[in-house]
């Protein structure tokens, strides 16, 4: 219940009544493991993603839009050189093991006809692409090289011959006969190109109904979070093809561990900042605690200066009589001081920590807000796509958080997210820091309302262009605010709101930082499904 050898069976069908005949017209490599082939074929463009990450590999036509990096590796030059133009002759997957072979019609440079196969491995930490000419069989190019150090028995080297990868010595079910099927269907045995969970789902099959059973294609989604090419139980969500099927199930999964690919460096930083920052505040808060004595040397500077003649000089201590609690007190004296030195001394202390106290108090302000933005900067990335991990990035950059040599100058911020209420109200959303400012103080008017959630980082929310807005579109503004923040999956989430004129930034604050009052308070709980539905795809004029 995996991309195994049976899915890719099927998954060969479907591609080959897509993809015979047409022509490569693009080849990018939006990240490390995974190509994405533009074809045009039967008049229209189509994309093949070739992934072959340890646990989400797979092949397939798919929806999904990938920014592409601004400089190509040199697997994907080296495709390019090969495979722009040339058409996909035929695809055909071997035996029902986990390879899929494009065989593809090339020219070179001077025009000479070129036979290329790019090979697609689904093997789990194995997996791999790799480019062949085929009159040869030597390799191309891979998109994961192979050593002789790593494997003796198959290098996968630019110039090596290509090696098959080593034979299970399973039965394939489409050709294998009935007598072998009996047989391992009676003792639950395993068949090329299955997974475990399938053998089980299949084992009590009779022979007739397996066959019947593995050829019928029906791309199926089961309450388990476990997928499948065929029929294995009654209780499934059905799709129209395989490649929709992937689509729906990788789509946070893939997504998620894409973003933290790309976010890898940012996440490390924000969380080492914050961290520092913990510790920062703790020790500033306990300095700030030893300076709770200062009134206390205060009092005594005093009491010396006013009994100066009872001071007696070359004595460590003095009793004085103290008229702040009408007790007698006993003030250490340093002997090589006169009694109006050590009296300054005292005083000099306390000025000392007072000075200091001011000193801490705006420190550990300062401290605070700093945690505060950290914490709204790491609520952002646990809900960022990829588009928007560089306009993090590019904050985190501005207010010196994310040191880069060579920042991109030409980097165009995202503009909010838009919504529409269900009364028809325009909803604006800020996904990152930047976007907040924009959304509470530049995109803002007289009369919007804005929201976020009680004591948590959350997006910035405004209702925008309503005075009289409706309760529901009030309810949903709110939803949008705890959609957006780590408590996204908690029920009846506290959101504050109040009209934008009552919010204030501090002078110095960083981006996103408010302050407010006055603010009403209801409970929401988000619903992703209608948030999905009425997002306005349109960008901000």
């Amino acid at each position: 219940m995996t991309f195994d050898g049976l899915f890719l069976h099927h998954m060969t069908a479907e591609l080959s009544k897509s993809l015979t005949g047409g022509r490569i017209q693009k080849i990018a490599q939006p990240f490390d493991l995974e190509l994405v082939l533009s074809v045009r074929a039967n008049g229209k463009s189509k994309k093949l993603l070739l992934s072959v990450h340890p646990q989400f590999g797979r092949v397939q036509l798919t929806q999904t839009d990938f920014i592409n990096p601004q400089q190509a590796s040199t697997f994907v030059m080296i495709l390019r050189k090969y495979l722009l133009s040339a058409i996909i002759e035929k695809i055909e997957q071997v035996e029902n093991d986990r390879q899929l072979w494009f065989h593809i019609s090339s020219k070179n440079e001077i025009g000479d006809d070129m036979k290329i196969a790019l090979v697609v491995e689904i093997m789990g930490k194995h997996s791999n692409v790799t480019l062949l000419d085929k009159t040869s069989g030597k390799i191309l190019e891979a998109i994961k090289h192979i050593g002789f150090s790593q494997n003796q028995f198959r290098t996968i080297l630019p110039g090596s011959t290509y090696i098959a990868p080593p034979d299970t010595g399973l039965k394939d079910p489409f050709t294998a006969t009935d007598t072998d099927l009996f047989e391992i269907l009676q003792t639950n045995g395993r068949f090329q190109g299955f997974s475990k969970e399938t053998c089980e789902a299949l084992s009590k099959l009779d022979v007739e109904t397996f066959r019947e059973r593995i050829e019928n294609c029906v791309p199926s989604l089961y309450p388990d979070d476990k997928f499948s090419s065929i029929k294995l139980f009654d209780n499934y969500q059905k799709f129209d093809n395989l490649s929709e099927l992937l689509d729906n199930y990788y789509q946070t999964k893939a997504e998620r561990d894409r973003v933290k690919q790309v976010a890898s460096d940012v996440i490390h930083r924000v969380e080492s900042e914050l961290k520092k920052a913990k510790q920062k505040l703790k020790k500033q808060k306990n300095e700030l605690a030893a300076t709770e004595n200062a009134e206390d040397f205060r009092q005594k500077g005093e009491l010396l200066n006013t009994f100066l003649h009872q001071v007696p000089n070359n004595k460590t201590s003095v009793t004085l009589d103290n008229y702040y609690t009408n007790e007698p007190l006993v003030i250490n004296l340093d002997s090589a001081y006169t009694p109006s030195q050590n009296a300054q001394r005292y005083f000099h202390r306390y000025q000392k920590l007072k000075q200091a106290v001011k000193f801490l108090t705006n420190e550990i302000e300062k401290t605070s807000q700093s945690i505060s933005y950290l914490e709204s900067v790491d609520a952002e990335l646990a809900n960022a796509d990829i588009a928007e991990i560089s306009d993090i990035k590019e904050e985190l950059i501005e207010t010196g958080f994310f040191k880069q040599k060579h920042r991109d100058k030409k980097h165009k911020q995202l503009p909010p997210e838009k919504y529409k209420g269900p009364d028809g109200s325009i909803i604006l959303v800020g996904k990152n820091n930047l976007q907040n400012e924009q959304v509470s103080f530049k995109l803002s008017k007289k009369g919007d309302l804005w929201f976020h959630v009680k004591d948590f980082p959350s997006a910035h929310v405004l209702l925008t262009n309503n005075l009289r807005p409706s309760d529901e579109d009030i309810t949903f503004a709110g939803e949008l605010a705890a959609y957006f923040s780590k408590q996204r999956d908690s029920n009846l989430v506290q959101v504050d709101i109040l009209e934008v004129k009552k919010l204030h930034k501090p002078t110095g604050t960083p981006p996103g930082f408010v302050t407010y009052n006055r603010e009403k308070t209801i409970r929401v709980t988000p619903d992703p499904e209608l948030i999905k539905i009425r997002k306005i795809k349109s960008k901000l004029p």
